[in-house]
């Protein structure tokens, strides 16, 4: 009979892990292929010129003390660039599933109940506000802090179960590294002390009194420690000053299965998203009060309604509203709370169905209804990750020849966001380049070298629809723009297409030449001259023609034309505009500028050959275009042909 026991046992455990598991990939496997982004530049830059003394006996980047976190960020850097990113981004996804085995074995622990324990896993594993703390490395922290208080309270429910001070011992080095990791780590003892007591109770327990108390001892100390590390960031409760919103945003992450009708309600109807919250809430509370006085059985919900509080209360006193609405993935403390309590939420509502089929079924409904709206939001920050990380690849790719340097990037995204909210209390966009960083910080922890400059160029910007969108650094008007395009050797231009951001080759300038001994290819009466053009193709439909112009001073009043046509002589394409994608207007020529102009041609990959045409016009009409001594017919100059 033990031997069925504990191979049942070890049959559930491994379904579960398997489940969770796989939410986990099919949510989160994409951060394996991105680099490091976001608050991941400055602390990897610090780690660069810090040793494993600083991690441990200062102050780490920004202020914080989080020695556990650093030293997993210290043992990457072994790692070679490339690896580097994959392996911590991987010990993310590691410590997540970990976590969510930790919790269905918590629960089978407390409920002695598998179906429940796999479904607060599965419900763990696609938590929608872990979005935020999964995707960048140095997100760490949340994860770290969850996974050592989970193991704190596995193992001292395990310490109760079996009567064994084995297990308190590793629940008590759990208590003590969990500070370590982040900050809210100081609430697991309190986490722990909470769970077992409402599991065991105080009588007949003095080994578990003792081991709370030493938890409890613990987290003080750690929390005396803190005062003597130099240079730690001096905490302050302001959060206090918004308690009440602060409080309205943990309800926000309680309640969250319903939490996208709340949101729902607050975008499309106008409804108040506090007055939502609350009621539902309240409604919720009265549910869960009904329910255990009815059945007697109300050790779940008071120990995971506990786990919930203490998870959020540190986030509530020392951050101001603003940030907990701009970074959700401080829910991932009371994550565990919230998950098991629905799980106990849906086995509970299927019991009220006397059949055990209707239950079964129920229950079935319920829990894949979450878990399908939860996967179907999380693909939403998806997209945008792949999307940024899209261009980013193509920074880097670019970054990786030096030849190109110094390298000028002109509209690189910084974030993106949908403007159609799920969760009324959460911001779900995408962040990769803070305000405190830059692109060329970003090149050097991802590739090893620096030498880029980023702008933003507000006449060549394009609204994107269905997004919110922020860009990198500062504006720029024309006059910066054309300083900015003398001092880069290359500028690639960031423009959004079909569904994504792509990065073209804009061209380049170079000041102050003489002009070609040769005879030039076109020339435009009371305008530039044509010096030479190329062509490459870079994708199956798309073509790079460079143009290469020499200007013999400005033009007060003049645009460039470029027209593609077929062999039939039908228009197929045109790339009109200023020379380098929008960037430097004709007017802005000055005398002995030679400017490499790229045009970004898509044309029928199967069509051809095509005729690349070009010409300038002004408010008067074309200019007179002349290849050697004859007119062009319509002022139109041939100057290449393009695919076959």
């Amino acid at each position: 009979m033990g031997n069925w026991r504990h191979w049942q046992q070890q049959h559930f455990f491994w379904l579960g892990a398997f489940i969770s598991g796989t939410l986990i990939l099919v949510c989160y496997g994409f951060v394996l292929q991105l680099p490091f982004f976001f608050d991941d530049l400055p602390i990897m830059t610090w780690l660069g010129c810090h040793n494993w003394a600083d991690i441990l006996l200062q102050s780490n980047e920004n202020d914080y003390y989080r020695p556990l976190a650093f030293s997993i960020y210290k043992l990457g850097l072994f790692f070679p660039l490339g690896i580097r990113q994959i392996a911590l981004h991987a010990t993310n996804l590691i410590i997540y599933w970990l976590s969510a085995l930790l919790v269905m074995q918590v629960v089978q622990l407390c409920d002695q109940d598998h179906w429940r324990a796999i479904l607060a896993s599965a419900l763990f594993a696609v938590f929608p506000f872990m979005f935020r703390a999964l995707p960048w490395i140095t997100a760490m922290p949340h994860l770290l802090v969850t996974w050592l208080t989970l193991l704190a309270v596995y193992a001292a429910l395990r310490a109760e179960r079996d009567n064994t001070a084995r297990w308190w011992g590793i629940s008590l080095l759990a208590t003590a590294l969990a500070p370590l990791a982040h900050e809210s780590g100081v609430t697991c003892s309190v986490i722990v002390g909470g769970v077992v007591i409402t599991q065991y109770g105080v009588r007949s327990g003095r080994r578990r009194m003792m081991g709370i108390l030493a938890g409890l001892a613990l987290n003080v100390a750690g929390v005396l420690w803190h005062q003597y590390i130099p240079g730690i960031r001096a905490t302050h409760m302001i959060g206090l000053d918004s308690w009440f919103e602060g409080s309205m945003f943990f309800l926000h992450g309680l309640v969250y299965p319903i939490a996208p009708i709340i949101g729902w309600l607050v975008f499309r109807q106008g409804w108040h998203d506090f007055t939502l919250i609350g009621m539902s809430s309240l409604l919720l509370f009265a549910l869960l009060l009904w329910r255990a006085y009815h059945t007697q059985e109300w050790r779940w919900i008071a120990r995971n309604v506990w786990w919930w509080g203490c998870g959020g209360v540190i986030a509530v006193m020392f951050l101001t509203f603003d940030s907990l609405f701009n970074s959700p993935r401080v829910l991932a403390l009371a994550s565990p709370g919230i998950t098991m309590l629905w799980a106990g939420i849906i086995m509970e509502a299927g019991k009220l169905l006397r059949s055990t089929r209707g239950q079964r079924l129920a229950q079935g409904i319920l829990a894949s209804a979450i878990i399908i709206q939860n996967i179907a939001f999380l693909n939403t920050p998806r997209s945008l990750h792949l999307s940024l990380n899209h261009i980013y690849q193509q920074v880097l790719d670019v970054a990786k020849e030096e030849s190109n340097a110094p390298i000028g990037f002109v509209n690189l995204p910084d974030w993106l966001s949908y403007k159609q909210k799920t969760y009324s209390l959460v911001t779900e966009g995408v962040l990769f380049l803070p305000f405190y960083s830059n692109i060329g910080e970003f090149i050097q922890v991802n590739i090893g070298w620096k030498a880029t400059d980023s702008a933003l160029f507000s006449p060549v910007l394009q609204e994107l629809e269905p997004m919110w969108f922020g860009f990198h650094q500062n504006s720029l008007d024309w006059e910066q723009m054309r300083q900015f395009l003398v001092t880069h050797h290359t500028i690639w231009l960031s423009r959004y297409r079909n569904g994504q951001f792509e990065l073209d080759r804009a061209g380049s300038i170079s000041v102050e030449q003489s002009p070609s001994s040769s005879e030039p290819l076109v020339r435009f009466d009371g305008g530039p001259v044509i010096e030479s053009v190329s062509a490459q193709q870079t994708q199956a439909e798309t073509w790079a023609v460079t143009l290469t112009w020499f200007a013999l001073g400005p033009l007060e009043d003049g645009e460039i034309f470029v027209h593609v046509r077929d062999a039939n002589n039908n228009l197929v394409a045109q790339v009109d505009g200023p020379a380098l994608g929008g960037l430097l207007p004709i007017w802005l020529w000055q005398s002995g500028d030679r400017i490499y102009d790229v045009r970004q041609i898509t044309v029928p990959k199967d069509g051809g050959p095509y005729t690349v045409q070009v010409g300038l016009y002004n408010s008067q009409g074309r200019l007179p275009a002349f290849i050697y001594d004859s007119r062009c017919a319509h002022d139109a100059a041939t100057v290449i042909s393009i695919g076959k």
